[in-house]
């Protein structure tokens, strides 16, 4: 017998809108609202409606100051309204609802996030309003990081942008994997056609149309090696919404346990190290972590999840999280085609992806799926296992703690005049133009620097060339040639 406050997901819905005249289409909210009621639908209980505990909805770029009310609509006025904020890593959110109703502090929890940036783009281009409901109303709970995500001394060294973080990790990676920059050019291009594929069968996929890799290599260049394919997608307008409740109170709803599926366990580190401060780039002893603690606690290594959604932002990610849990990244990491043609609304795919596993795992019921999830750049991480075969009780980790003791970091010097040795680098594009050569580079102190070349000779030698592993000049922000 299941016990009665195991937490227990009943009910998954999706809503999207492709409309190039932004006049008809819906704003993010209703398209969210939408999805909810999707995921009432699908659990088969209408009147769960009116018994929300607490709605979580991750922050979006949308600007709504309480978006769970507006979702709600006049149902279940009572319950709690909870916003994550941009930085709050999307396993937190899981584990959040998962906990609360296990404690029996809540009975039903409904998850619901999405995005209408397509529109607003579309709006954009054609010089027309796409207005929004305003509400400046705040939610009765905000969840805040601890920290910023970026400092500012990388931001102001052309380091703000998620490409160009990534890319340098990407370096880091090939010099590891001994690959010269045409051979990882090309294994990366295979990853992200690998990936379209899977998009091409999944109906809700933003893009479905198939890149084979020669087609990813010849794209416009975003952040070497990195052509606009291999870069998240988030132009998209989806929605998704999890309805999470206990057994106890699936069973009084007369919800069929065909429709159940279980959190097995929720593991995730919220240390956060900016990528400059990495002892190495291409690692992340965080992954390892939560990895290890959700074998612990759910008796599943990552790496035996029959079914897997590995976060897909960039593919450093993926090549980093495969690294660190122990799975072939060579094997099958996604069900929905991942951020790059599924669609990445920013802080929701996690949430995107579990709701396209759950009829999977229904048809499954022996299988596990693993799902992952990345906030910042590789800075906080977090995993879930799920299945429609319940274990014996939701466990949820944090291992920030082992995660730090596990992770080497160096000290910036924003000021290192004289020899450093590259560690990771990137040369960044606008429109098609080279315009800048970024290193993080080793100085003979022992600190890190962050430098930035834009001066045509430096950009020229950087292009398609290995510059892990030599040595550059550095004068404070400024990269000079050796």
């Amino acid at each position: 017998m299941i016990d009665d406050r195991r937490p227990v997901l009943i009910g998954v819905g999706v809503a999207s809108q492709r409309c190039d005249d932004p006049t008809e289409a819906v704003e993010a909210v209703e398209l969210m609202r939408r999805a909810f009621d999707a995921s009432i639908l699908d659990c088969g209980a209408p009147s769960i409606a009116d018994r929300v505990d607490e709605i979580i909805v991750p922050e979006g770029i949308w600007r709504y100051g309480d978006p769970g009310r507006l979702v709600l609509d006049g149902r279940s006025p009572d319950a709690r309204t909870v916003v994550a904020d941009i930085g709050v890593v999307q396993q937190s959110v899981f584990s959040r609802a998962a906990s609360a109703i296990a404690a029996g502090e809540l009975d039903v929890v409904a998850v619901v996030t999405g995005e209408a940036k397509y529109r607003s783009l579309r709006a954009r281009i054609l010089g027309v309003a796409a207005p929004e409901t305003s509400m400046t109303v705040e939610p009765d709970v905000r969840l805040r990081p601890a920290l910023d995500v970026i400092p500012d001394l990388e931001i102001h060294r052309a380091l703000p942008a998620p490409t160009h973080q990534y890319a340098v990790m990407e370096s880091a990676i090939r010099a590891a994997s001994g690959r010269t920059p045409t051979e990882h050019a090309r294994h990366v291009a295979e990853l992200v056609a690998r990936f379209s594929r899977v998009a091409e069968s999944n109906p809700a996929a933003w893009t479905r149309t198939p890149m084979m890799a020669d087609a990813v290599l010849a794209a416009p260049m975003v952040a070497e090696p990195y052509t606009k394919p291999c870069c998240s997608q988030w132009n998209v307008d989806q929605a998704s919404a999890l309805l999470l409740c206990s057994a106890a109170t699936a069973r009084a709803l007369g919800i069929s346990a065909d429709r159940w599926v279980f959190p097995l366990a929720g593991a995730e580190s919220n240390l956060m190290v900016p990528l400059s401060e990495r002892g190495e780039l291409h690692r992340s002893p965080a992954v390892a972590a939560v990895g290890a603690a959700l074998t612990d606690a759910a008796g599943i290594a990552p790496g035996d999840a029959a079914l897997r959604e590995i976060y897909s932002c960039f593919p450093a990610a993926v090549q980093i999280q495969c690294a660190e849990l122990g799975i072939d990244v060579d094997g099958d990491l996604t069900v929905t085609g991942g951020m790059h043609f599924a669609g990445g609304p920013l802080n929701s795919f996690s949430l995107q992806a579990l709701a396209a596993l759950v009829p999977t795992l229904r048809e499954r019921h022996d299988e596990v799926a693993l799902v992952t999830s990345v906030s910042g750049m590789m800075t906080k991480f977090g995993a879930g296992l799920w299945s429609a075969s319940p274990n014996d009780a939701f466990r949820s980790v944090d291992v920030t703690e082992s995660a730090r003791a596990a992770t080497a970091t160096r000290v910036v010097d924003g000021d290192a005049v004289g020899t450093a040795v590259v560690v990771g680098s990137t040369v960044g594009y606008v429109h098609g133009d080279a315009t800048e050569a970024v290193v993080i580079a080793d100085v003979p102190s022992g600190a890190r620097a962050v430098a930035v070349g834009r001066d045509a000779e430096v950009i020229a030698a950087f292009r398609g060339e290995e510059w892990v592993g030599r040595s550059v000049m550095v004068d404070g922000p400024v990269l000079r040639l050796g």
